[in-house]
């Protein structure tokens, strides 16, 4: 590889397409920061977030690629692209999918890849590049969120995306990504994203999430915001004072949050400082699915906090079927808790277990037939868009298949 120190210093930073889908709704969101850093650095940074391998791409000293799992056979592609047109220059690759499996590192496919959280690492890298060389290279924990520079949005062409914070079917405003904290304390047995974020929760302060949020308003125009916090409400206290700053703002908002962080004052403070949705991940209403899912709560906990949520603002539930443990007795049990209450929106997953979950890892543990491990599968949001990749004790596949089909049809005619 060319040495690049004291050379005209450019990185492109690449999101690989999700073959799937051609309508973008949000900018690659942690490519922003790492593009802040680069910036910061005093280096030239693109984003390139691609819609199919053969989008255009300009000539940079590193080229670095970010890949969920669903992405990796993709980005193994755009390698060979990489190569075949830009042979001498630095490819270097991070995100979840190689954090969860750093084995998956290979040489001949990228120079390095960055095994977690990449902002410090990057940062060291582009003042000595030659560390590149070392191959596998494992990421740095941030302990202090509120160094990392605000994402770099101004990169970013944002009449491509569609992100929209509505009132049911009045627009409000279009959306950025924002997070005020990284990690998630629970353990859910199908998510991986302890192997970027750990476990611990760390928080931005309040007053660095208020100051970018008014950079937004002023640089963009825009007064929606996503938050992407894997609980938005995991500290209550914090929470609460959030809300009252961001009811100074005018600002309308929607995040994810637990049945188990909400009560009537928090909810009230959030509808109260602009939050129009609440993203509730209810997954099952059999409480035999939520212990084997490892979920926490209680099917109760979930029917209060519906009811709560939609005396407040929109209430979106995601409900996965093929968990471990499912049958048609569940599916109906679901469907019960459902008719209970009525979500204003929501969504049908399958059952995937993403590399690095312990479902992934250990699927006997669960009673759990994973059918194939190829990556191109496991694109799952419905039905028609991916494949069901697992079988339980007491469903096959085709039952699975089944099963989620009836599941979108018994929503949407709710």
């Amino acid at each position: 590889m060319e040495n690049i120190v004291n050379t005209k210093k450019k990185i492109c930073f690449i999101e690989p397409p999700i073959e799937f889908l051609r309508n973008l709704t949000d900018p690659p969101f942690p490519l922003m920061y790492l593009a802040a850093v680069a910036e910061k650095q005093g280096w030239q940074a693109e984003i390139v977030h691609m819609i199919t391998l053969q989008d255009r791409l300009l000539d940079a000293d590193i080229y670095a690629v970010t890949s969920s799992s669903p992405q990796w056979p993709t980005t193994l592609r755009l390698r060979e692209r990489l190569n075949n047109e830009f042979p001498e220059k630095w490819k270097i690759y991070g995100g979840s999918h190689i954090s969860a499996c750093p084995d998956d590192f290979k040489p001949s496919e990228y120079n390095a890849a960055i095994i977690g959280e990449g902002e410090i690492m990057l940062e060291r890298i582009l003042n000595d590049p030659n560390m590149l060389l070392s191959g596998k290279i494992l990421g740095v924990p941030v302990k202090n969120l509120d160094t990392i520079p605000f994402p770099a949005r101004h990169l970013i062409d944002w009449s491509k995306y569609n992100r929209e914070i509505r009132w049911y079917n009045t627009f409000l405003s279009n959306a950025v990504s924002i997070i005020t904290s990284r990690g998630c304390p629970y353990n859910c047995i199908f998510c991986s994203s302890h192997c970027v974020f750990g476990r611990r929760v760390r928080f931005r302060s309040i007053e660095n999430v208020v100051t970018e949020i008014k950079e937004v308003i002023n640089a963009l125009g825009y007064r929606g915001f996503n938050f992407h916090d894997d609980t938005f409400c995991v500290n209550r206290s914090r929470t609460l004072w959030m809300c009252h700053e961001f009811s100074k703002l005018g600002i309308v908002w929607r995040c994810l949050t637990r049945a188990d962080s909400v009560d009537r004052e928090i909810l009230m403070a959030m509808r109260d400082s602009g939050c129009k949705e609440i993203i509730i991940g209810m997954e099952s209403g059999s409480q035999k699915i939520l212990d084997l899912l490892r979920k926490g709560v209680t099917v109760e906990q979930n029917l209060k906090a519906m009811k709560l949520i939609k005396e407040f603002m929109q209430l979106k539930v995601s409900v996965i079927v093929g968990s471990p443990g499912e049958s048609w007795e569940t599916i109906n049990e679901t469907k019960e808790l459902l008719k209970q209450c009525k979500p204003d929106l929501w969504q049908v997953s399958t059952f995937t277990p993403l590399p690095g979950s312990d479902a992934w890892n250990h699927p006997e543990k669960f009673g759990l037939k994973i059918l194939t491990r190829d990556l191109n599968q496991y694109q799952m949001v419905w039905k028609d868009l991916g494949v069901v990749v697992v079988e339980t004790e007491e469903m096959t596949k085709a039952e699975i298949e089944r099963a989620t089909e009836d599941m979108t049809t018994f929503l949407k005619e709710l």
